[in-house]
């Protein structure tokens, strides 16, 4: 968030300012003239009883009547949020461009901005936490780090050596380990009780996106619409490097490529594309079918209906 003083008190009062000059208090408004169609949002997710979504500008927005009643979250930050993540209702991690990190412990009353020691500014593109306590920050350039006291403190992961450079996109978090997954066909697991981070052979060599898991199969999703997919169990507790891995590739029309997938209403697996189209899996088929936002990132349930955020804004679907 006395002109002379003992080199005791004094060295207290310095830990008390650094601690308070770190902690922000939210300024928590109802901002019902928000123009949230104008808004390019990177994430929006279920935290207990409410809704929260992060995008430019700084925006960090919660609801607990749906989307047409946002609270805003005013943190001092005007970049680009690209990511959140809770392990509870009431403690989160949030994460941007510029290094920028911040932790709530009271579901967003406020907030503390979080200082990790590096050499030059890194934007972060994910955080998740993988236990109350372990949390793990990816982001551009190779970068990787991890916490174990519940995101106060942070290190550098070395993951391949000192010269990786690949930027790092997302974290998906399964019953059998962690894999991150990034540009130039880099997909890197780590079993559970292990700390070794392995690379995985993988058919597209392009960047990929993000990945789901759904019906005990996971799904790599990237560039010039390219799918992979495999079994989950192939990464159980016997899966080693040499292991070797049968992939299937899909590849759909999408010019750009797959930004985001999730679950529709039918328990179907979706991919979005960019263009306001989306790609539903049937019995092994992609189905073309239009999106409700030109380029939806993220999507949630709640409730009664789905909520997708990206760009220009959040829609919902019954």
């Amino acid at each position: 968030m006395e002109r002379f003083l003992s080199l005791k008190k004094l060295g207290r009062l310095f830990g008390f300012f650094f601690i308070f000059a770190n902690i922000c208090f939210a300024e928590v408004v109802n901002n019902s003239r928000l123009d949230v169609d104008k808004i390019f949002f990177t994430q929006v997710d279920k935290v207990g009883n409410k809704l929260f979504a992060v995008g430019e500008h700084g925006i960090i927005l919660s609801s607990i009547k749906g989307v047409d009643d946002w609270m805003q979250h005013h943190v001092g930050y005007k970049g680009l949020f690209t990511s959140f993540d809770f392990s509870s209702p009431d403690t989160g991690l949030f994460v941007g461009h510029d290094s920028v990190l911040f932790r709530t412990e009271n579901g967003g009353k406020s907030f503390e901005k979080i200082l990790i020691d590096m050499e030059r500014p890194v934007s972060f593109m994910k955080v998740q936490w993988l236990s109350k306590l372990d949390a793990l920050i990816v982001g551009d350039f190779g970068s990787i780090f991890y916490s174990s006291d519940g995101g106060r403190t942070w290190q550098k992961e070395l993951i391949v050596d000192k010269n990786f450079d690949r930027h790092l996109y997302d974290i998906l978090v399964s019953k059998h380990g962690v894999f991150i997954i990034g540009e130039s066909g880099w997909i890197l697991f780590k079993k559970k009780k292990s700390n070794k981070w392995v690379q995985i052979d993988v058919p597209y060599s392009g960047s990929y996106f993000g990945g789901v898991i759904h019906n005990n199969q996971i799904y790599f999703f990237g560039m010039r619409g390219n799918i992979i997919s495999t079994g989950l169990d192939f990464f159980a507790e016997t899966y080693t490097s040499q292991k070797s891995i049968i992939f299937n590739h899909y590849i759909t029309p999408s010019k750009l490529g797959i930004m985001s997938a999730g679950i529709d209403e039918d328990g179907s697996l979706i991919f979005f594309s960019s263009g306001g189209i989306a790609y539903e899996l049937l019995d092994g088929f992609f189905v073309s079918k239009e999106a409700l936002l030109d380029t939806v990132v993220s999507t949630v349930d709640y409730g009664n209906f789905t909520v997708f955020a990206g760009l220009k804004g959040i829609k919902i679907s019954d």
